[in-house]
């Protein structure tokens, strides 16, 4: 009897992954709107077999956990990106929703199991002596020169350079012409006013060469970022063809284009890759040798620790979700100077953006502006939805109701924003916070529907791969500055050759992926989970400024998905796609026979099992 119930589960189990691969190609053909008779269903179960019965031979307790977590995030962005189409179009809700969510968590777990297993054991440095500082600086100023070359053409198109309503709000701050206003970040607006100034100082009040002045001394700073991650990869031993591949990526048609654009955003993005980058090096060191100073690691996490919470307004609330998990690992490990200096970022920024603003009488941005996400989704029920005489009331004294129907626009909050304002009472926000909260939440148990596809609409372009809007800034203005142009210099030919580089992305397969806001999310997902795999927890905190990037965006953000906004993301990611597969064991023997001055070849390479476990368990 015992033998022929354990043939029969035998038999069973080798039915499971046929009928896995059914259920997630039904979901994916739900999900791509394909009828029930399209052949193509039953092709993608076919190829998805060989994954699932893959998966069954994965046994590492981590890659389980991970795939799982990982397949439950992924399958809630595919549900939520059709949830609009399930509540209100799909007659068969619920064997839709039953096919979507067992479908897809089938096939991500599986997958992600299968990839996990497969890249267990990759890693991308190798057991080498450190390079010694002449080759270090050289690597550091040839990647600046290949990028600033590469870049060079997207200067000559746009020079001076591009200069778009926030940007021409902002130089007029910075020449008094406008009052301060931390609407766009004053840190900005005093980078425009040092390098706009020296530029009138050298070019003798020359505008078009004054904003020339700002764009290269701009370009010049990225690039050095950017190249402050790749001589830290060369310093930590990364293959050849990996930094290879992260200087190609830095190549890329929108870095170049960004270079030479005024706006906070550009800065933004180097300044997180490179405090990123400085958080890796001293998590690697102090690891390497607990006991020495890294003074010019210190200088530079508090130096870029500031400059993350200045240079964008989330910037701030991204280093406060990171500082929370930084405090725990460094009061574990007792890094006190870590913490200590992380905190005194911290409070550093408050102190600018407090006292010190309102001393420059810098005026904040109005309360509507860090709202949108609310506004959005009470805005979609006063459109769809009734609401009582008495939250009608309290609506009207910020806004005119009757209007929020045809002014509302599902993706971008400014319609409504500026309906608020022209209202002219946003002191009544402020003044009746608890009224507005009340109401908010009062309306979203009511329309939970409503609210959560207000939600996708107002944030999908950060998370889901498949979504696009524009990239590149098509304006340039010159309010006030009647002197400042745009100068031609290459021919027509050489232009409509650089639009078409640049705009590739949108014609052909795999490269607009590398534009793809929400594939970067994906990545970023998927790399922390391979930190994790592979036991390098400590390196999950690198992941943390720019989940805490993503997450700020997911509840302010105006528009659904503008890449600039999500910059950093894109600076960051080739650092988070290399830290999982960095073994700093490497590195451990290194910096402890340095500090002993007894270094050798040998001594690097050779490295005890209590050493390597130690640091593995870190």
């Amino acid at each position: 009897m015992d033998s022929k119930s354990n043939t029969m589960k035998k038999q069973i189990g080798k039915l499971i992954p046929y009928a896995e691969a059914l259920i997630s190609a039904a979901a994916f053909a739900k999900f791509l709107s394909m009828q029930t008779t399209n052949i193509f269903i039953l092709l993608f179960a076919v190829l998805m077999y060989p994954v699932f019965t893959k998966a069954k031979t994965v046994k590492n307790k981590r890659i389980k956990i991970t795939s799982l977590i990982g397949a439950v995030f992924f399958t809630a962005v595919m549900f939520f990106f059709k949830f609009e189409n399930i509540v209100i179009y799909e007659n068969m809700k619920l064997y839709t929703i039953i096919i979507y969510l067992i479908g897809f968590y089938l096939f991500f777990n599986a997958l992600l199991n299968v990839v996990y297993n497969k890249i267990l054991d990759t890693e991308v440095n190798v057991q080498k002596p450190e390079p010694d500082i002449k080759h270090k600086v050289f690597v550091f100023f040839g990647s600046m020169i290949i990028m600033l070359l590469t870049w060079l053409p997207y200067f000559l198109l746009l020079y001076p350079g591009d200069i778009t309503a926030d940007s021409i709000s902002e130089l007029n701050q910075s020449q008094g012409m406008e009052a301060l206003s931390n609407h766009h970040p004053i840190a900005h607006t005093m980078m425009i006013k040092i390098f706009f100034n020296l530029g009138q100082l050298i070019f003798d009040g020359d505008v078009v060469k004054s904003v020339a002045t700002y764009t290269v001394c701009q370009a010049i700073l990225l690039s050095a970022s950017f190249s402050y991650l790749i001589v830290t990869l060369y310093k930590f031993r990364v293959k050849t063809f990996a930094i290879v591949c992260v200087l190609l990526y830095f190549t890329l048609a929108f870095h170049g284009q960004y270079s030479v654009v005024m706006w906070k955003d550009i800065w933004f993005g180097g300044i997180v890759v490179a405090f990123s980058t400085t958080l890796w090096r001293l998590i690697m060191l102090k690891k390497a040798n607990p006991q020495k100073k890294y003074i010019f690691e210190y200088i530079m996490l508090f130096v870029l620790g500031v400059g993350v919470c200045l240079f964008r307004s989330n910037g701030l609330y991204a280093f406060m979700f990171m500082f929370l998990f930084l405090a725990i690992y460094c009061l574990k490990k007792k890094s006190f100077v870590t913490l200590g200096i992380s905190a005194a970022s911290l409070v550093l920024a408050l102190i600018i953006k407090g006292p010190v603003y309102n001393s420059m009488g810098v005026t904040p941005p109005d309360p509507i502006e860090s709202l949108s996400l609310p506004a959005q989704q009470i805005a979609a029920v006063v459109r769809d939805k009734e609401i009582t005489d008495e939250q009608r009331e309290l609506l009207s004294n910020i806004v005119d109701v009757s209007l929020i129907p045809e002014r509302y626009t599902p993706n971008i909050s400014d319609s409504i924003k500026n309906l608020v304002r022209e209202t002219d009472n946003q002191e009544y926000i402020t003044e009746h916070k608890t009224e507005f909260l009340k109401l908010w939440i009062q309306l979203g148990l009511e329309y939970p529907e409503t609210y959560i596809i207000a939600h996708v609409y107002q944030t999908c372009g950060y998370w889901f791969p498949d979504v696009q809007y524009w990239v590149y800034a098509g304006e340039f203005r010159n309010d006030n500055f009647p002197d400042l142009h745009k100068v031609i210099i290459l021919s027509d030919e050489s232009t409509e050759k650089l639009h078409e580089i640049r705009d590739a992305y949108k014609k052909y397969y795999y490269l607009g992926l590398f534009w793809s806001i929400g594939s970067m999310t994906w990545a970023v997902v998927f790399m922390m989970g391979a930190s994790f795999i592979k036991k390098r927890k400590a390196f999950m905190l690198i992941y943390l400024p720019i989940m805490g990037v993503i997450l700020t965006l997911m509840i302010a953000t105006p528009v659904y998905s503008e890449f600039r906004y999500a910059y950093s993301v894109f600076t960051t990611v080739p650092l988070l796609c290399v830290i999982p597969f960095v073994r700093d064991k490497y590195i451990m023997k290194v910096e402890n026979t340095v500090e002993n001055s007894e270094i050798t070849e040998t001594d690097e390479i050779e490295i005890s099992e209590t050493e390597i476990a130690e640091t593995e368990n870190i």
